[in-house]
C-alpha cells in the first residue's frame, strides 16, 4: 500500500461526503422536512453553484501560481479543511424563522459558504495526482485509491445517514445532528490529507511570459479535454439525478423512506470495493477508453432494471441491484479520474507549462455545477407532476410523482450513458499519443 496514494486519496472522503450528502439529503430535506417548496429549494441549490464560475478558476489560478515549503496547494487543503466541516453542520441546522423569504435566503447564504469552502479544497486537491507521478498506468492505481474513498463516502453520505435518521426520528434536529457528524468526518478526512501527502512529488510554478491568446489555443489545440469536460459533465448528471431523486424513489416506489438507504449505499459500497481489483485486471489488457464503454453499457442494465421495481419486491432484490451498480461505478469512477489526469499531463507536453490547477479547476467546475443541476431538474420534474410534500413519509404519491421519479431514476442516466457512450468514439487520448506529445512552440500562431 502506497502512503502518499492513500494520503491523497482519503481526501475523497471528505468532498464526496460534502458532495453526495447534499445531493442525496439536502433537497429532501427541505421539502419533506423544512417544508419548502421543491422548486425554490432546487433552485437555492443550484444558484449557489452559479459562484464556481468565479470561484473555481479563481482558485485554481492562485494555486497554480503558489510556492511554500508545504507546497503548492496543501496549505489551502488544511484551511478549507475546518470551514467544510463547518459548513456541513450549519447547513442542516436552521433557524426557526417565520418569514419564507428570509429562510430562503440563510438557506442561500449556507450554501454560498459551503460552496467556496469545497472550492477551497477541491481545486487544489484535485490538481496534485497530474503532480504525482508521469506514468500513465500509475495514476489507475492512484485512482483505485480514490475510487476507495469515493464509494466510501457515499455510503458515510447517504446510508449512515440514513439509519442514523431512522433512529432519531428523521425531523429537523434529526439531519441537524446528522449534518454535525457529517462535519466532523469531512474536517477529518480533508486535513488528513493535507498532513497525509506531505512528500508528495511537486510541480513548481515558474512565471512564464506567453500571451494569454496563445495559452488559450494551446487549450483548445487539447482536444481530449475538451471531449472529456463534456463526457464529465454528462457523467456527474446523471450521478446528480439518481443521487438526489433516490429518497423519493424509495417512498413513490417502495412505501419508504430513510431506513432504506443503509442495505442500499452498504450493497453499492461492497460492490464498488468488490469490483476494484476486477476492473485494475481489465484495464492491465485493454486501454481505459475500452473499459469506460464496458462499465457504461453493464450501467445502463442497473438503471433500466429499476423499472421493473416494486413495492412487494423482497428486500434481496434492491440490495441485488444496489450491488451490481456499485460494481459498475467504482469502474466508471476509476477509468473516468484516470483520464482526467491524463489530459492535464497531455497539455503540459503541448504547452511546457505547469498549469494543473486551472485544469482541475475546471473539471472541479463541471462536477459541482452539473451537480446542482440534478436537484434543479428532480425539484421542476417533481413539481410538474404533482409531488405532494404534505402526504406523510412511506405513503404513496400521485402517479404523476412516481413517473417524475422514474424520469430521474432512469431515463434521465440512459440517456447521459448514450451520450457518453457517443463522445467517448472521439477520445483519442491513449499511452501512444501522450508519450509521443510534443511541445508546441509557444511564439508562434
Amino acid at each position: 500500500m502506497n502512503r502518499l496514494y492513500l494520503g491523497w486519496g482519503v481526501g475523497s472522503l471528505g468532498t464526496i461526503t460534502m458532495i453526495n450528502s447534499v445531493a442525496a439529503l439536502y433537497l429532501f430535506f427541505l421539502v419533506s422536512v423544512i417544508g419548502l417548496d421543491p422548486v425554490l429549494a432546487g433552485t437555492l441549490i443550484f444558484v449557489s453553484k452559479l459562484m464556481d464560475v468565479i470561484s473555481d478558476p479563481l482558485m485554481g489560478w492562485i494555486s497554480d501560481r503558489t510556492n511554500t515549503r508545504w507546497g503548492r496547494r496543501r496549505p489551502y487543503m488544511a484551511g478549507a479543511s475546518i470551514l467544510c466541516g463547518l459548513s456541513m453542520g450549519l447547513l442542516f441546522t436552521l433557524p426557526d424563522i417565520g418569514s419564507s423569504t428570509m429562510l430562503a435566503g440563510w438557506i442561500l447564504a449556507l450554501l454560498l459558504v459551503y460552496t467556496l469552502a469545497l472550492t477551497a479544497f477541491n481545486v487544489p486537491y484535485l490538481a496534485m495526482p497530474a503532480e504525482m507521478t508521469n506514468d500513465y498506468h500509475e495514476r489507475s492505481r492512484i485512482m483505485a485509491y480514490r475510487a476507495f474513498f469515493l464509494v466510501s463516502g457515499s455510503f458515510m453520505g447517504t446510508a449512515g445517514s440514513g439509519l442514523l435518521l431512522n433512529a432519531w426520528g428523521r425531523d429537523a434536529s434529526a439531519y441537524a445532528s446528522v449534518g454535525w457528524i457529517l462535519g466532523g468526518v469531512v474536517f477529518f478526512a480533508m486535513l488528513a490529507s493535507a498532513l497525509g501527502t506531505h512528500g508528495a512529488r511537486q510541480t513548481r510554478y515558474e512565471p512564464v511570459s506567453i500571451p494569454v491568446s496563445n495559452q488559450v489555443r494551446l487549450v483548445l489545440l487539447n482536444r481530449p479535454f475538451l471531449i472529456l469536460g463534456s463526457i464529465k459533465a454528462l457523467q456527474f448528471l446523471q450521478l446528480a439525478s439518481t443521487t438526489t431523486v433516490t429518497l423519493f424513489f424509495f417512498t413513490a416506489v417502495y412505501g419508504l423512506a430513510e431506513e432504506l438507504l443503509f442495505p442500499f449505499g452498504a450493497a453499492m459500497t461492497v460492490g464498488s470495493i468488490v469490483g476494484l481489483k476486477m476492473w485494475l485486471a481489465i484495464l492491465a489488457r485493454t486501454d481505459k477508453r475500452t473499459m469506460f464503454v464496458m462499465a457504461l453499457l453493464m450501467n445502463t442494465i442497473g438503471f433500466l432494471s429499476w423499472l421493473a421495481a416494486d413495492a412487494g419486491d423482497p428486500l434481496w432484490m434492491l440490495v441485488l441491484r444496489a450491488g451490481y451498480l456499485g460494481l459498475c461505478a467504482g469502474g466508471i469512477i476509476m477509468c473516468s479520474q484516470s483520464m482526467i489526469t491524463d489530459v492535464i499531463d497531455y497539455d503540459r507536453r503541448l504547452s511546457g507549462i505547469n498549469r494543473e490547477g486551472v485544469f482541475s479547476a475546471t473539471f472541479s467546475f463541471i462536477e459541482k455545477t452539473t451537480y446542482a443541476l440534478g436537484p434543479l431538474i428532480i425539484g421542476l420534474l417533481l413539481a410538474m407532476f404533482g409531488y405532494d410534500a404534505s402526504i406523510p413519509r412511506g405513503q404513496p404519491q400521485p402517479p404523476g410523482a412516481r413517473l417524475a421519479v422514474m424520469l430521474g431514476m432512469v431515463w434521465i442516466p440512459v440517456a447521459c450513458t448514450i451520450g457518453q457512450l457517443v463522445m467517448l468514439r472521439a477520445y483519442q487520448l491513449d499511452e501512444q499519443t501522450l508519450t509521443s506529445a510534443g511541445r508546441h512552440s509557444l511564439g508562434q500562431q
